[in-house]
């Protein structure tokens, strides 16, 4: 597959093209609560616009090919770091999720008795500030004697959707995503040789499995499997895809990963996953 590359950057209100600008980018995803973020290199940006970038400047990043490209991040700049190099400057960005919703809303509230968890996550939804994508609680827990909420927005929710409902709580691009960690949401996608599934270089053996260190005991443990393919935007934390190859053929759920790419090196998503 020949496709051609294409990106693009958007930095506060300045968007770039990396047709006329060298970027590069690594942006690591996990099924899991913790922020997802990006690490951007920039080169050559004029002096007034490496002044304009700071902590909290927003930044959207889409990638994929001519024609089809889909958003990797969307966040905002939690640090930056400006170089020198000999005929050039280098800016290393580091972009977060969700960077002022996680750390600055908080709450402090009382729900009346007979409360749900459904309603007051949906109330600190609200407050959050955040699209909400998918809602789907495990269980949806009743507060007999009410329930009081108070800290940072982030926590409460954590702690309501996690342990009172047994229940994913994910941020991905901006959008939240609540559902049954044993499941994900099926999207339909298959990764073949003729879809962008690169070949392991232990292919044949498959000896690159690893095993999901958790609290399991050693007979739960799952084991996962790593695989890299073309760089593809729809592939994200908690997705149920198809893969067909040589050691794997059926439905697998997606726990981590990364896409990486630049102008002249790898354009790549590596993906980290277990039997769905």
């Amino acid at each position: 597959m020949f496709w051609k590359r294409s990106a693009t950057l958007q930095i506060g209100s300045r968007r770039y093209d990396m047709s006329n600008l060298y970027f590069e980018f690594d942006v690591p995803f996990k099924d899991s609560d913790t922020l997802g973020t990006a690490s951007i290199t920039v080169h050559n940006l004029a002096d007034a616009t490496r002044k304009e970038i700071v902590k909290g400047t927003p930044v959207i990043l889409n990638a994929g090919y001519e024609g089809d490209i889909g958003v990797i991040f969307t966040g905002k700049v939690s640090r930056v770091v400006d170089e020198h190099s000999d005929t050039e400057w280098i800016t290393k960005i580091t972009g977060v999720e969700a960077l002022e919703e996680w750390l600055s809303s908080e709450v402090n509230k009382t729900y009346a008795e007979n409360s749900t968890s459904s309603a007051i996550i949906n109330d600190l939804l609200t407050m959050f500030g955040l699209e909400v994508g998918t809602m789907e609680l495990v269980e949806d827990k009743t507060y007999p004697r009410g329930r009081v909420c108070k800290g940072k927005v982030k926590d409460v929710l954590k702690e309501i959707i996690t342990l009172d409902c047994k229940s994913r709580f994910l941020i991905r691009n901006g959008t939240v995503i609540i559902s049954d960690p044993a499941a994900g949401q099926d999207m339909g996608y298959e990764l073949s040789a003729s879809t962008g599934l690169l070949r392991a270089d232990t292919e044949t053996s498959d000896t690159e499995t690893t095993t999901n260190q958790t609290t399991q005991s050693k007979e739960e443990k799952t084991p996962t499997y790593t695989r890299r393919c073309l760089l593809n935007y729809h592939l994200n934390p908690a997705d149920v895809i198809t893969i067909k190859s040589q050691t794997l053929n059926g439905k697998y759920l997606l726990v981590a990963g990364s896409h990486k790419g630049k102008p002249d090196g790898d354009w790549v998503t590596e993906i980290e996953v277990k039997p769905a």
